[in-house]
């Protein structure tokens, strides 16, 4: 990995769970920018530390001092947001751009202080009145740096350096099929917490109908300790008052048997049911809304509170609703989701990285099934430890954040991978990584199929085995296969396992009409999702399924003129909103189904 860009030894960040349940105060807004392309910011031409760098955010003490830079006369740019679509000469940039921020602070206040960050892409320093203070690397998954005993009344600045290029040892790596936003892209809060606080607490049911959970104390050491041992503080509780449920938990841990558990009205598809849940550690307390439902597979069949159930879903890229931007905050999530149940779906895959935690905790309060992804895509250096081991600190953001909430069923660990031995030995590790972190989940992976003229398609990928539910890309009458032969096909696995089919459709530019047999029009697009619908119909290990993809999205990948532009166009709505032909055929599918029914 590139050596200007990666931690240091004394530069670290920690993660902090449910922050959207604390005391913050709200950095967003208006900062400062300065473009970086060679990051002489950060180091100088001998490739020391510069003494004199933009993270010192120095001034002129005299008429005679030089300083080659000055934040105040500089671009600015919104937080949260992407750098390129809010200035049109950055939108294919990609390198290094500083942010800067004042803040004032009044009074020092009692416990401890964090500056949180919800997802800066790709690699962020972070920098308080000069000095560094940690390193974040993975463009999707938030951090935090600890600030206590450095916010002295006064002015403070922050400066974050934020570098989005594209490496080989990165996770995404050099190819992917979006636009690789930088910037800043979700919110910056001040965090308060007591001295002594639950820097990460869940609850969770597992498949046999316990309630299980844990939580981690961080008493000031810099390190998260399980709660309830002696040398780690005071005891945890949680209570659940809808049950009249109070528990301590042992060493971190907490079970409620299932006859106790049986007493909360469970979270159903369609029916969200979310109780209240009190986490109490000395002078903590946390209150936190929280879903109980069982998930599991039984052979072929896929089971959410022991009954029968098919994913009738969408693809969802962490894209705006209008602009193509990258997508932030409630009201993006209210949009995109609302989307989603207009078209009937029960079901969203949040592809292909870690997407807002708005996200998530909308999906719980709408009741909509979820499936969270890491961003292991093309061209991942699966032979590389120090790449396996950012994936597997991206594995442990995404699932310490997410485990809490009912939507999410399913934790994919990759995207299009070719097999292989050193492949299968990284997703083997991350799977075993996402299991230890969380056993009440299934685990899956959008498999590549390959192209063929046979009808009957067999799916022996060996990461089938290691996984719980088979998920399958397949672009039939569209990449390949023609749209007549669609319905015959049949795909079947060497696994006995559930089918889920992670995407399919075809392109179309909103407002491009014209016959069903020509490319690019919405009929041709419409005809697609016609022979697919047919052919899913027929298939017997199949539970679901979430085309690809519900709006148009910025990708470099896609040029053809006055078609493309730039987007992809698979969308079932354009990248403003606007439905296309192959939305009502989908939605007219789906209204087939009952919220609480099977096909």
């Amino acid at each position: 990995m590139d050596q200007l860009l990666t931690p240091t030894e004394s530069s670290h960040t920690v993660l902090l769970s449910n922050v959207p349940l604390r005391s913050t105060r709200s950095l967003d807004g208006s900062w400062r920018a300065i473009l970086d392309p060679y990051d002489t910011g950060y180091v100088n031409i001998l490739g020391q530390r510069n003494r004199q760098g933009f993270f010192r955010d120095f001034k002129p003490r005299s008429p005679a001092d030089r300083v080659e830079y000055d934040f105040d006369r500089s671009l600015q740019l919104r937080v949260p947001g992407d750098w390129n679509t809010q200035d049109p000469t950055l939108l294919y940039y990609e390198g290094t751009v500083w942010y800067r921020r004042l803040f004032d602070v009044t009074e020092i206040g009692a416990g401890r202080s964090f500056l949180h960050f919800g997802a800066a892409n790709h690699t962020a320093r972070v920098f308080l009145d000069g000095e560094e203070l940690g390193c974040h690397v993975g463009g999707f998954g938030p951090f935090a740096v600890e600030v206590t005993g450095r916010l002295a009344v006064g002015t403070h600045s922050l400066v974050v350096q934020v570098n989005n290029r594209r490496e080989p040892t990165r996770v995404p790596a050099m190819r992917s099929d979006w636009w690789n936003f930088g910037g800043i892209t979700r919110s910056v809060e001040l965090v308060t917490v007591p001295e002594v606080f639950l820097s990460d607490a869940w609850l969770t049911m597992a498949p046999d109908g316990r309630i299980v959970g844990g939580a981690t104390v961080d008493k000031g050491t810099g390190q998260g300790r399980p709660a309830d041992r002696a040398e780690a503080g005071p005891p945890v509780t949680v209570e659940l008052p809808d049950a009249s449920i109070r528990v301590r938990l042992v060493d971190g841990r907490l079970e409620i048997d299932a006859v106790t558990a049986a007493t909360l009205e469970r979270w159903r598809p369609g029916k969200p049911v979310l109780h209240r849940v009190r986490w109490t550690c000395g002078d903590d307390a946390l209150e936190d809304e929280v879903g109980f439902r069982t998930v599991r597979v039984d052979g072929n069949r896929l089971l959410v509170n022991d009954e029968e159930t098919f994913l009738r879903g969408i693809s969802i890229h962490g894209e705006g609703p209008s602009g193509g931007r990258r997508a932030h905050g409630p009201q993006d999530a209210d949009t995109l989701l609302s989307w989603a149940q207009e078209l009937g779906a029960n079901f969203v895959r949040l592809a292909h990285y870690q997407h807002d935690e708005h996200m998530v905790r909308e999906a719980d309060r709408r009741g909509l099934l979820a499936w969270a992804e890491l961003p292991v895509y093309w061209g991942i250096a699966f032979d590389d430890p120090q790449v396996l081991a950012n994936a597997l600190d991206q594995a442990d953001e995404l699932i310490v954040r997410d485990r809490s909430r009912a939507s999410v069923i399913l934790w994919s660990v990759a995207n299009e991978t070719l097999p292989g031995e050193s492949r299968l030995a990284f997703l083997g590790a991350l799977i075993d990584r996402v299991r230890s972190l969380d056993q009440t989940r299934l685990t899956t992976a959008a498999l590549l199929t390959v192209p063929s003229n046979d009808p009957t398609v067999h799916i022996e990928d060996p990461l089938g085995e290691l996984i719980d539910v088979v998920a399958i890309n397949q672009y039939l009458g569209w990449y390949y296969g023609q749209r007549g032969e669609v319905p015959k096909t049949v795909f079947s696995t060497a696994f006995g396992k559930p089918i889920v089919f992670s995407e399919l459709g075809a392109g179309a530019k909103f407002g491009n009409h014209g016959s069903e047999h020509e490319i690019w029009t919405e009929e041709f697009q419409a005809a697609v999702y016609e022979a697919q619908i047919a052919m899913i119909r027929a298939q017997p290990d199949c539970v679901g399924l979430s085309p690809w993809i519900l709006k148009d999205f910025r990708t470099p990948l896609r040029v053809l003129p006055e078609i493309q532009d730039g987007y992809n166009r698979k969308g079932l709505v354009s990248e403003e909103g606007q439905r296309k032909l192959a939305f009502e055929v989908l939605a007219s599918f789906y209204a087939e189904f009952d919220w609480d029914q099977n096909r």
